[in-house]
């Protein structure tokens, strides 16, 4: 449990969710449908108003910011999967405007909360058991509510422990199946019409399904909070803990931390700065302070842990005394796929160190098949931008967001999507923790310097390197690593089998490629031999008529006469050069059309 040395006195900025009637929740309603198509048509009308009559269309009042405005809007309505997609569409800079993706950035999962009892029925159905049983206390106003699930303060019976019980809203479930078949069938309109095809439409909707898919039960949320407080004990990052005894898919109860949420200190920063001042002296909190702490516990969750609270927005963290946070909302926790994070760690590590040409090099290894395109210029494109961004980093007085890693970012996104390249979703992950990271950063760390504060993770990294081979933990792992040794002539024989099957399995494709393109290739060269036959054929009859008067009465009475006549008159040596020089293209046409036509194109036939 939480220690009450780190409980700090509170700040009261929260405002408590609005709750429903006392009227059971209906089930999804059907309208609901008819609604998203109308936002969605209106959406796009908006967009064709703005490009039919520039600027910003009639009056002038369509911009991308009027645009990006409603679309949240209406999306904060919708909720739940919508406000999923439009935090994934505010990371795709690479297709959509700035103005667009800094307005989707703001969006927030809240919500209305629904009726205390109805909560109250549901748990009791999870556990099994009246509601007075597990607990002494239960409040049925919640404390938060958000599309997915509303937040309860309860007190368990059995060890005094104040928590707070998780509690999913009714038919959440059956309301995210239909809406992803409406963002299904959107997708597939835009996959038919090849709109945008590199944005990889079929892709996004298969990792915001397994997304939903994972935050709709919550023990796996469970699972991660276990993980969790695992790896960030030795950050002195606190999570609570979870009672797994009373939770289900439907149902968490956790630790209840009594600390000031990062948004109700940020509310009351702008609001009364003075008072969070002195909010800050009496608790022992340095601002600058804990943002370096979250910014570089994010990067060791992130490089060494592999394993990322995704969702870091000021709603997610607990701020305590001594300068102390901790992190709430384990919904969204990422870990990446190991040969991704190798080359990511590669590729930071180079930038901190202010080397952009090689930092791309690196970059262009993690991009899932490159299209034709001009990479060297692209290339030279992305060290520009890069080289202006690091200009901006130690200027005083530029804003957070050109200055910070999400303003390299930002430009880096800006070029790839001119060139089209395919969505990274592993760095897209990246970008959406951090982008949720930056609503504090800017006013905890406002004059940041990511280059300071990378090399000093990478010099806090080598010591713990080197504090952990000290350790008796490392002596273990070495003698693990020792048996591995010896599996690895075998390890090796595996991975050639499986990487030799894999090469061979690539080249099929390859050749079955190659022998598409050689098919159509011979047919356009086989027809330009025969038009060449034919060239040639005319040129000598045309020549043998000139030069010796034969066949004039013949040729006079066939329907080719007229190409004969308009011929032009040639002295006897340029007919026998375009006669030569007709003979010459139609044999190396001719050897073309047999390269093309072995169907073993590893041979080679002219040799």
């Amino acid at each position: 449990m939480l220690k009450k040395r780190l409980i700090p006195t509170q700040l009261a900025y929260r405002k408590a969710p609005k709750e429903t009637g006392k009227a059971p929740m209906k089930p999804v309603g059907k309208w609901r449908l008819l609604f998203v198509v109308r936002f969605l048509a209106a959406t796009v009308w908006y967009s064709l108003l703005a490009r039919l009559r520039p600027p910003a269309g009639p009056g002038g009042k369509y911009t991308n910011e009027f645009i990006a405005q409603r679309t949240r809007e209406t999306m904060e309505r919708l909720g739940g999967l919508w406000i999923k997609t439009g935090q994934i569409i505010a990371m795709r800079r690479d297709i959509f405007p700035k103005a667009f993706c800094d307005e989707l950035s703001k969006l927030h999962d809240s919500a209305t909360g629904f009726p205390g009892e109805v909560a109250c029925a549901i748990i009791e159905a999870e556990l099994g058991c009246p509601l007075r049983e597990v607990f002494s206390e239960f409040d049925t106003q919640p404390l938060a509510a958000a599309s997915i699930g509303q937040v309860h303060v309860g007190r368990i019976r059995a060890n005094g422990v104040r928590v707070a019980v998780k509690v999913q809203r009714p038919s959440i479930v059956e309301s995210f199946q239909s809406d992803l078949k409406i963002l299904r069938f959107y997708l597939t309109l835009l996959k038919i019409f090849r709109i945008m095809p590199w944005g990889k439409w079929e892709e996004m909707y298969w990792k915001l399904s397994q997304t939903l898919s994972d935050e709709l039960d919550y023990r796996l949320e469970v699972a991660s909070i276990r993980r969790m407080r695992k790896t960030l004990r030795h950050q002195r990052v606190y999570v609570p803990k979870a009672f797994v005894q009373y939770c289900s898919a439907r149902v968490l109860v956790m630790e209840f931390i009594d600390g000031v949420l990062m948004s109700d200190y940020l509310n009351a920063l702008n609001a009364e700065p003075e008072k969070a001042k002195a909010w800050c002296k009496e608790n022992n909190v340095d601002p600058k302070k804990v943002g370096k702490r979250l910014f570089l516990g994010f990067l060791q969750q992130l490089l060494e842990d592999n394993l990322m609270h995704g969702d870091l927005h000021p709603g997610n963290i607990m701020l305590l005394k001594n300068s102390r946070y901790s992190l709430i909302d384990f919904g969204s926790v990422d870990s990446l796929d190991r040969g991704f994070l190798e080359k990511y760690t590669l590729g930071l590590t180079v930038l901190a160190k202010r080397d952009f040409s090689k930092y791309m090099d690196v970059f262009l290894t993690m991009v899932p098949g490159l299209p034709h395109v001009d990479l060297e210029t692209m290339r030279m494109e992305v060290v520009r931008e890069l080289q202006a961004w690091e200009s901006l980093t130690d200027v005083k007085g530029i804003p957070y967001e050109q200055r910070a890693l999400t303003g390299a970012n930002v430009r880096l996104s800006a070029v790839l999507g001119k060139y089209h390249l395919p969505p990274l979703w592993n760095m897209l992950r990246v970008m959406r923790s951090g982008m949720a990271l930056d609503a504090s950063l800017k006013f905890l760390i406002p004059e940041v310097n990511f280059f300071k504060l990378a090399r000093r993770h990478f010099e806090g990294r080598r010591e713990r390197m080197l504090k952990y081979m000290a350790s008796k933990s490392s002596r273990q792992d070495l003698v693990g690593s020792l048996h591995d040794l010896m599996r690895l002539p075998a390890s090796l024989g595996e991975n050639l089998l499986f990487q030799a099957e894999l090469i061979r399995k690539r080249a099929i494709t390859f050749q079955g490629q190659i022998s598409k393109a050689a098919e159509v290739g011979k047919a356009l060269l086989t027809t330009l031999f025969n038009l060449g036959l034919i060239v040639t054929i005319l040129a000598v009859a045309r020549y043998i008529n000139k030069q010796h008067d034969v066949g004039s009465e013949a040729i006079a009475s066939l329907p080719l006469r007229d190409i004969f006549t308009t011929m032009p008159q040639l002295s006897r040596g340029m007919w026998i050069l375009v006669i030569l020089l007709c003979i010459y293209l139609l044999r190396n046409l001719r050897r073309l059309v047999r390269v093309l036509g072995f169907r073993s194109v590893g041979s080679n036939p002219w040799v």
